[in-house]
């Protein structure tokens, strides 16, 4: 299954979202500082959203996913050390 990344990260509260297209359902959201998290874990950059090939992305989607699975079980970052 493919999903879309809809990232909004120069807004005053920026957010990354993963949807799946087909019903537009939002997957997962990340804002604040779970989205912080994120990127301080190197999971994802900034630089990788903006001019990945799709391929890269593919790999971004996958990694958000576990990210998502992950916080859902065990309620932290999955490359987080703590």
């Amino acid at each position: 299954m493919t999903y879309m990344i809809n990232a909004w990260l120069d807004k005053p509260q920026p957010e990354l979202q993963l949807v799946e297209p087909d019903s537009g359902a939002v997957v997962a959201c990340w804002k604040g500082r779970r989205l912080n998290d994120l990127f301080d874990s190197g999971l994802v950059s900034y630089e990788e959203l903006r001019a990945a090939t799709p391929e890269r992305l593919k790999l971004v989607e996958k990694a958000l996913i576990l990210q998502m699975t992950c916080e859902e079980l065990c309620g932290r970052c999955l490359y987080n050390s703590q």
